[in-house]
């Protein structure tokens, strides 16, 4: 207690009232260097203050901003140095003080001020005389305490330094930038920055007053995000005013923090509005503190500007909002119907209904899921846009943004998070609203960026929105700038789109047009059945029935539509409505139309990755084949495909029995015009397809020794790897190579330099198939592995003339793959060049002869029938039937007569 006596003893004179020793108090903010605002302890509400002057010296005084009418003043010299020394020195801290005496008129308390305690007191009169930043107060009285203060002073003076330094006087005097006559511009130049400030005061707890510095620009700073409880210019105040503001205060106020500017809130030029919006960084995010206290709300408008996560500013609501803490302490979340294992689940996308709704496939049932937060295209106030199946094209976007969903998601698996459920209103159904992902993609944000899509908007303290949702209105700002989708403001696009359906009339007009063109591309909108498919056909811009041709496909359930009743299912009618669905609802397909019936639906039939969808039913034992499949090139296929369902007796043919009928022996009749009577037949697998006639085999037996040479040779290769550049590969010579595709060493031959690369191509031996390689891809082989002949063996089907026609090229191709995945029974007839001419049989159907009597290929005359006449007669006759029966290339007639001499035709 020494010092305070000491105090005490020497200022008894000045005053007769007695000194109280005021503990406890701390610096809440420094006016000047001579004034500062005291706080006590808060009990029960916002804590006392008092305004204290430092007792007998005085300092500098700052210039004052433009208040209304009055203009700003400028600083004396040295009054922000002085200033800044003591908020340094004492903001924060906790000081004790004696009160030596009170301005008369104003009522002023002037004190001395004391920081710390024992040994390390410090009287700040003192301190800031002794450092020159402040002077002796004239008061006309003199004792030993002001006898100590003028000698201070005396030598601050004469050693120059603080305000004493006269050379820096000139210097020493801000040039404050009090109004900003273009708060944007400010922007533009300031933003991204981490700014130094100093917190002058604190309007509210979202608003704050800084000086920027060095650059002395007095600007006001609302929170990015987030809105405090205010203040009425009436002087009441919103509930948690004050507290929040005395958080604000007890951490920031008059405390040095940098600031990230992220917007501006004023127009340009606007004097009464030169609020910036910001982020406090440093010392740490206020913004977060007050959600998690319930002291602030989320603010959706300055939310979209925000530099850092608005994830961490929900969810800091959310904590709040549970706690029931201050503003939220009445709050009742809403009731969430969805049980807690349901809030997140994966599936695959069947259908997209619209731009806002699609169908997941979770297990065996079906989700209906509205995307949180979004909406489709519109149409525009006043206008209809007629039924739905009319409002997709007509809408402006809508076309679009369906597209773009499902380009994207049918068919693959995404994950939901259930966001918020709306009950079932207004004759609506109850909608789950989620948050769809791709992979690591929001499927919301990226339909908003193109500008397919609205963000929905929602009440202030509506919870109920998308987890994302900041991050949806910044997709949407990106949308706006871009000026895509609805937001351009050019003409929208039109999609003028013939419906087919059931106009009989329209249907045949397109017909003709249709079975020309052979197969053509088609979306699939909704099937109605197993057989009976809605497409849209974007080459014609029309919508049209499909029905699948060549099968009898059990009707599936149909609902009590306009008073008519509802029908049940035929037996695996339903089956085969969801195995349809599932492979081609909303897919790209490929469809060749035949015909079409009264009612105007085209008949023919669909493919789905080179899959027939009428043999995929059947296949699958849900459906059979009809009559009229005869007539069709794809008889053999379907004929097939029932002979399997049949054998496994799947579904339709769960109770069927073959029936065997004995056949009378008959003795075998040699014919003399075969030459060989007993062909070799061998079992061989296809590896490599040139065209419809050319192919490369491997023999079955053959397989094991392949497999095992293969392995001997790539361990070898990768127990001693070839150096680089050791091996030059020439035309003719046997070496290993890398294939692309899986990365593996195979056995090769070269059958090309290329002098101006550093390539090769290379021919895979045991496979057929050429490719063009590096040739630091390419390894010399030991006599073992290049002694050995290859597996593959170069074969032609004999007797026939592949189409020249790239179409008919392609389609007769196809055919061939399709009859190829199996292992095949091979007969050698003869040889040509290289090549081992050819039958193969395919599940005891010739591929030749299936070629020919559809049409897709022409048999070769042969001068000489006495080797394999029979062969050849039955090629003829399959070539025969293809003519009569039109079957593709023969559709226009029997163009093969055009060879005559009269035509101008020689070999």
């Amino acid at each position: 207690k020494q010092w305070y006596q000491r105090r005490v003893a020497i200022t008894a004179g000045m005053d007769n009232a007695p000194k109280t020793l005021h503990r406890g108090w701390v610096v809440k903010q420094v006016n000047s260097g001579d004034t500062i605002v005291l706080k006590g302890r808060p009990r029960g509400g916002p804590p006392p203050e008092r305004n204290i002057s430092l007792a007998f010296i005085s300092a500098p005084k700052l210039g004052r901003r433009p208040i209304g009418n009055e203009e700003a003043t400028v600083d004396e010299p040295y009054a922000w140095d002085s200033r800044e020394y003591l908020r340094k020195l004492l903001v924060g801290k906790e000081v004790s003080f004696i009160v030596e005496y009170t301005i008369p008129n104003s009522g002023r308390e002037c004190a001395l001020v004391y920081v710390g305690t024992g040994e390390n007191s410090l009287c700040v009169n003192e301190q800031m005389v002794k450092d020159g930043w402040a002077v002796t107060r004239n008061n006309n009285k003199q004792n030993e305490e002001i006898a100590k203060y003028t000698m201070w002073m005396v030598e601050a003076q004469t050693s120059g330094i603080g305000l004493h330094n006269e050379e820096g006087k000139s210097a020493a005097v801000r040039n404050v930038n009090w109004v900003i006559e273009d708060p944007r511009m400010l922007f533009d130049e300031l933003k991204g920055k981490p700014l130094k400030a100093v917190v002058e005061s604190v309007r509210d707890g979202g608003t704050l007053r800084l000086m920027l510095v060095p650059s002395m620009h007095y600007i006001t700073v609302m929170l990015t995000g987030i809105r405090c409880p205010s203040f009425k210019p009436d002087g009441g105040s919103e509930d948690h005013a004050d507290e929040a503001r005395y958080a604000v205060e007890t951490r920031l106020l008059n405390k040095d923090i940098e600031i990230l500017l992220e917007g501006t809130s004023g127009g340009m030029g606007n004097a009464k509005n030169q609020n910036f919006v910001g982020t406090v960084v440093s010392p740490g995010n206020i913004s977060l503190f007050l959600l998690k206290e319930g002291l602030a709300k989320c603010v959706d408008w300055s939310m979209k500007l925000l530099s850092a996560d608005p994830e961490s500013y929900r969810a800091a609501t959310r904590q709040a909002k549970a706690d029931r803490k201050r503003l939220w302490k009445n709050f009742e979340g809403p009731v969430c119907t969805v049980p807690k294992d349901q809030k997140e689940f994966s599936g695959r996308v069947t259908e997209i209904v619209n731009g806002e709704v699609l169908v997941i496939k979770v297990g065996n049932s079906y989700k209906r899921v509205t995307m949180s937060s979004i909406r489709q295209p519109r149409p525009a106030e006043g206008s209809d846009s007629g039924p739905p199946s009319k409002a997709l094209y007509e809408v402006p976007y809508l076309f679009e943004a369906r597209e773009f969903l499902r380009k994207r998601l049918v068919g693959k698996k995404v994950n939901a998070t259930v966001d918020y459920v709306r009950p079932a209103a207004n004759g609506y159904p109850e909608r789950v609203c989620a948050s769809i992902f791709l992979g690591n993609q929001n499927i919301q944000e990226a339909i908003v960026s193109k500008g397919l899509a609205t963000v929905a908007w929602h009440k202030q303290d509506d919870d109920e929105r998308a987890a994302n949702y900041d991050a949806l209105l910044l997709a949407q700002e990106k949308a706006k700038k871009n000026k895509v989708g609805v937001h351009n403001t050019g003409e929208p696009p039109i999609h003028k789109v013939a419906d087919l359906a059931g106009n009989a009339a329209k249907s045949k007009q397109f017909l003709p047009f249709l079975q020309r063109i052979g197969r053509l591309h088609a979306n699939v909108e909704y099937v109605a059945s197993g057989s009976r498919i809605r497409v849209y056909i974007p080459r014609d811009t029309c919508l049209a029935t499909f029905l699948l041709s060549g099968i009898s496909c059990p009707r599936a359930a149909r609902p009590s539509i306009k008073g008519q009743p509802a029908t049940p299912a035929d037996p695996y009618g339903d089956e085969a409505l969801e195995f349809v669905k599932d492979q081609i609802m909303q897919r790209e397909v490929e469809i060749e139309v035949e015909s079409c019936d009264k009612a105007g639906n085209f008949i023919g039939y669909m493919f789905v990755e080179d899959k027939n969808m009428s043999v995929e039913l059947v296949k699958e034992g849900l459906a059979k084949m009809h009559f009229t499949a005869e007539r069709g090139k794809y008889f053999d296929h379907l004929s097939r495909a029932e002979a399997d369902a049949k054998g496994a007796q799947k579904r339709v043919w769960k109770d069927y029995v073959e029936t065997v009928v004995e056949k009378e022996e008959t003795s075998e009749i040699s014919d003399s015009n075969i030459a060989d009577s007993s062909p070799k037949l061998k079992d061989v697998v296809v590896t490599h397809i040139e065209d419809c006639s050319k192919l490369w085999v491997q023999h079955c037996a053959d397989g094991p020794a392949l497999i095992s040479l293969m392995n001997q040779m790539r361990a070898d290769l990768i127990s001693n790897p070839p150096l680089a550049g050791s091996f030059t590969p020439r035309v003719g010579l046997t070496c290993a190579a890398i294939f692309s595709e899986d990365n593996n060493w195979y056995r090769a031959k070269v059958v090309k330099v290329h002098k101006d690369s550093d390539n090769v191509d290379v021919l895979f031996i045991d496979y057929g198939n050429q490719a063009t390689v590096s040739a630091s891809s390419t390894a010399p082989l030991s006599p073992q592995y290049s002694s050995l002949p290859g597996a593959a063996s170069e074969c032609q089907l004999a007797f026939i003339v592949p189409p020249e026609d790239e179409d008919w090229k392609e389609d007769s191709l196809r055919e061939v793959q399709m009859l190829t995945q199996t292992k095949l029974v091979m007969t050698v007839v003869g040889k040509s060049g290289t090549a081992d001419l050819v039958s193969l049989s395919s599940n005891g159907t010739d591929i030749a002869t299936h070629l020919l009597s559809n049409g897709l290929v022409e048999f070769e005359k042969q001068r000489n029938r006495n080797k394999f006449g029979p062969l050849m007669s039955s090629y003829e006759a399959a070539m025969t039937e293809a003519k009569k029966n039109r079957r593709n290339r023969f559709q226009y007639g029997d163009f093969t007569q055009d060879d005559a001499k009269e035509f101008g035709y020689s070999k």
